[in-house]
């Protein structure tokens, strides 16, 4: 007797759905792709080809209707919180990719249904599912870096700022790299920090290149007229074991690097940089350093992230990226952008 396939949906069938979703979920053989939901037919028709799916919809509530398992939502960041909430009502496990949402309120209404439902819902933190992630999170895990006092993460592009109006547009986007590619090198940061709560930023978002200056980009040019959102930020954060954190994000900078995501973790036994795997420590009295591997092979972080999400649904394990966790993250990206609108160091909600 065969076993039953886990049905999916998809909601979004975009750059990244197409890229990393479709395939991963496809290197999975006891997973069927049902359905793909996208405003654009042609878009979703696109990737229903790829996926092997037999239905089509441009409104993913028809998509709902359908006996699946999970969903997996890769829609602009806005239209996150109203499919996850559709979805969880409809009684589907989610994988949404990140941020899960732009406010913390948003996260902690889809955290509260997904639980009240005994529902898993999982943010997209691929970044997590990297052999260096994986080799760094085991030697922290294992005491080697003690207690974290102090952190510094970094997202900076030298020149990458994403056209596509999903990015650019704060009425989609609700934010610019912060929400783009500072959310992973901070979610990865907490993480190895095992989730201190934060409690309160000061922070300064700005556009410094992006509405007229002339600085080129690696991806094209952009719609500066629609351009919305910040280039640049950055923000000091305070948790409430005492350990602090400065926070560095752009799309467009003078640097060397093309792209610089970091993690530094300072601890009181060792110290540790992200992706690098590289550690720092004190052995019988001697500085020591070297890098960190790990025996398993993660090629592919996105295959991974969506495996992983797969296992916890069919055996009853805990989401890998809880929205607990993630409202701590979202927590620190909306302070900061109050703390720049308002001008002044702001609490962060929890």
């Amino acid at each position: 007797m065969s076993t039953p396939k886990f049905r999916v949906g998809l909601i979004g069938a975009g750059g990244i759905s197409q890229a990393v979703h479709i395939p991963g979920w496809k290197n999975l053989p006891q997973v069927e792709i049902v359905a793909v939901a996208d405003l654009s037919e042609a878009t979703a028709q696109k990737a229903a080809a790829m996926a092997g799916a037999k239905q089509v919809f441009t409104d993913y509530r028809d998509l709902l209707e359908l006996d699946l398992d999970a969903v997996d939502i890769c829609t602009p960041n806005k239209a996150h919180t109203p499919a996850v909430l559709a979805a969880l009502e409809s009684g589907k496990h989610v994988l949404c990719e990140k941020p899960l949402a732009v406010t913390t309120d948003e996260v902690r209404a889809m955290g509260v249904l997904a639980d009240s439902k005994n529902l898993k819902l999982m943010t997209g933190q691929h970044q997590r599912f990297t052999q260096g992630a994986v080799a760094s999170k085991t030697w922290v895990d294992g005491g080697n870096l003690g207690e974290a006092y102090h952190a510094r993460v970094r997202a900076m592009r030298r020149a990458g700022l994403p056209p596509a109006f999903g990015f650019i547009d704060q009425k989609l986007s609700g934010g610019g790299p912060s929400m783009d590619i500072g959310v992973h090198a901070l979610d990865l940061c907490m993480w190895l920090m095992g989730f201190p709560k934060p409690v309160r930023v000061s922070g300064s978002a700005k556009t410094v290149f992006a509405k007229g200056h002339g600085m080129p980009n690696m991806w094209g040019e952009w719609d500066r007229e629609r351009f919305s959102v910040e280039d640049f930020a950055t923000g000091y954060v305070h948790f409430d074991n005492g350990a602090t954190m400065i926070l560095e994000s752009a799309w467009l900078s003078h640097q060397e690097e093309n792209e610089e995501l970091l993690a530094q973790l300072y601890g009181t036994k060792g110290g540790l940089k992200w992706p690098d795997a590289k550690f720092t420590t004190v052995i019988n009295g001697t500085h020591a350093q070297g890098s960190l591997t790990h025996p398993i092979n993660v090629q592919h972080p996105h295959w991974n992230e969506i495996a992983a999400f797969c296992d916890c649904v069919q055996n009853g394990k805990p989401s890998p990226v809880p929205w607990t966790e993630t409202i701590k993250v979202i927590g620190i990206l909306e302070a900061l952008y109050t703390s720049s609108t308002e001008g002044r160091e702001v609490a962060v909600k929890g």
